[in-house]
């Protein structure tokens, strides 16, 4: 009879979005990607896979060459596999099929040229998952993704059904697709080194091969709040568990997914709902039923109650375009963007507008969880420069030599209502005659700047617990940001204001006699 063996397939995602601030970029580097690059170096016989944005591509590139160097030798003797994506870290199903294609096929050049391979193993955007996509990845030359085991979950299959990974198709178009365990998501570093080796142990079988994912942040591992002192600081939780991985090794081997899928079959075919992690689906929701959810689950898990928790489903990720018409509206901007830069594309084989487009498309202004998002101004002021300055290259191939002032009556947000588009040479305004005339976009073209580019006011699930941490939040050790809310300001309970209508401009307000400041 063979010894027990259990495979540990780790995927960790390392990302910064485009326009983020360059100290944002410069702390990351120093508590959280630098030091496991560093604990890899330490630990050769730890191989894992690992996943390098294309915002954070360009910014290594720039400002820490040498560690690209050093990622490529790691990569060279096999201890690690390069994940590919979408380069600027769109959420996939989102953007036009050409622009999912280029993406990843600038990821893949990148990839190539730098580390030395291809990478065949792709690293999804939020774990956003729509039944379509083998299709396009598939003939983007993909081999295998990592999701969640939500998704899993979703198609009725169980933990013990999760321990290896499985074939899914469109249209006859492969795809291999591993389960990341919620468990190892929440426990990695969080829990003790000694209950994730314990657990890892309880999944080792002496009569099948098995394999236990996880594809998580890079940020957490010393970026997150209190993380650096513990993972590599006096608490020293990542040098403990690689230790304890190589001191394993009998029984446990960390191994990349895509070698892992090179060497063993599939489990069996799988069809796969449209589904992201738990935490994105809840955050979807509106706000009152987002909050409702929350509390339900957390009552089923206090009661032990797991196997019913298990079959509640939050929303889908396509609803935060409902849920927040700023982000319908930039969505929408950018498919615009995207029509009038294919359509130069296709006079100009140099590609005016499309790098910038692509950076337009990168996901995090286009919802809102625990982390800011649509809620960073200096983000979404970064996306329409790069929609304005996009279509301002498609404009030069498109109106060559001449100055122009045009309009178009269309129903650019798809609400069932037309817009009026007024485009000239050195600005653009987007009026809505069905909301009296408001005015919703005004972009300057130098600089390339939406003037409003603004936000409402409006409730968000986590509101309702703000007054109660602002006067008894305690210090509850080293936990992931998914397991509480922390305040970093406690006078913003007090701060709480929501407005009636968007924030746009010329709104007419008729105001009685009486009604005071």
């Amino acid at each position: 009879m063979n010894a027990r063996k259990v495979y540990l397939g780790l995927a960790i995602h390392n990302h910064q979005p485009v326009g983020n601030f360059p100290s944002v970029f410069a702390r990351a580097y120093q508590q959280a990607y630098l030091p496991m690059l560093e604990a890899l170096e330490r630990h050769p016989s730890v191989r894992l896979s690992l996943h390098y944005s294309g915002p954070l591509l360009d910014w290594l590139k720039e400002n820490q060459p040498g560690f690209l160097q050093r990622v490529a030798s790691l990569a060279q003797r096999d201890q690690i596999e390069v994940m590919g994506s979408a380069y600027y870290e769109p959420i996939l199903p989102a953007i036009p099929d050409a622009d999912k294609l280029g993406q990843i096929m600038m990821m893949g050049d990148f990839c190539e040229q730098t580390f030395g391979r291809r990478p065949a193993g792709f690293w999804l955007a939020e774990r956003v998952w729509e039944p379509g996509l083998p299709l396009v990845l598939s003939q983007a030359a993909v081999e295998w993704t990592v999701v969640d085991d939500t998704h899993f979950k979703s198609a009725g299959l169980t933990d013990e059904d999760l321990l290896g990974y499985y074939m899914t198709e469109e249209q006859g178009h492969t795809l291999k697709v591993f389960p990341s365990s919620k468990f190892l998501r929440y426990a990695v570093p969080f829990n003790t080194v000694e209950q994730v080796m314990e657990y890892l142990h309880s999944r080792a079988s002496d009569e099948c091969i098995r394999i236990v994912a996880m594809g998580d942040d890079g940020e957490k591992f010393g970026v997150w709040p209190k993380t650096y002192e513990h993972c590599w600081g006096r608490g020293q939780w990542m040098e403990r568990f690689f230790s304890a991985i190589e001191e394993n090794r009998s029984w446990l081997e960390a191994v990349p997914l895509g070698i892992f899928a090179r060497h063993f079959p599939p489990l069996g075919p799988i069809y796969l709902p449209c589904a992201s992690y738990d935490e994105m689906l809840e955050w979807a929701l509106p706000s009152d039923r987002s909050l409702q959810l929350s509390e339900a689950r957390h009552r089923l898990e206090a009661e032990g109650r797991e196997d019913i928790a298990g079959f509640m489903r939050g929303g889908y990720w396509r609803h935060f375009m409902v849920k927040y018409p700023e982000v319908n509206w930039m969505h929408k901007r950018m498919l615009r963007a995207h029509r009038k830069v294919h359509q130069a594309c296709a006079l100009d084989r140099s590609g005016p507008g499309l790098r910038e487009l692509w950076q337009a498309q990168c996901n995090c202004p286009y919802w809102h969880g625990v982390f800011g998002g649509l809620y960073l101004a200096d983000i979404r002021a970064t996306t329409y420069q790069h929609l304005v300055e996009a279509e301002q290259q498609a404009d030069r191939v498109l109106r060559p030599g001449r100055p122009y002032l045009v309009y178009e009556n269309t129903d650019l947000d798809m609400d069932g209502h037309e817009e009026l588009f007024v485009d000239g040479a050195a600005f653009s305004l987007c009026l809505s005659p069905h909301r009296g005339g408001t005015l919703v976009e005004w972009d300057l073209h130098r600089p390339s700047f939406n003037l409003l580019s603004t936000l409402a006011r409006r409730p968000e699930a986590y509101h309702k617990g703000l007054a109660s941490l602002a006067t008894g939040q305690q210090d509850t050790g080293t936990r992931t940001i998914h397991a509480e809310l922390r305040l970093k300001d406690p006078n913003v309970a007090r701060l709480l204001s929501y407005d009636r209508y968007p924030r746009f401009s010329l709104i007419d307000h008729f105001l009685s006699p009486d009604i005071g400041l």
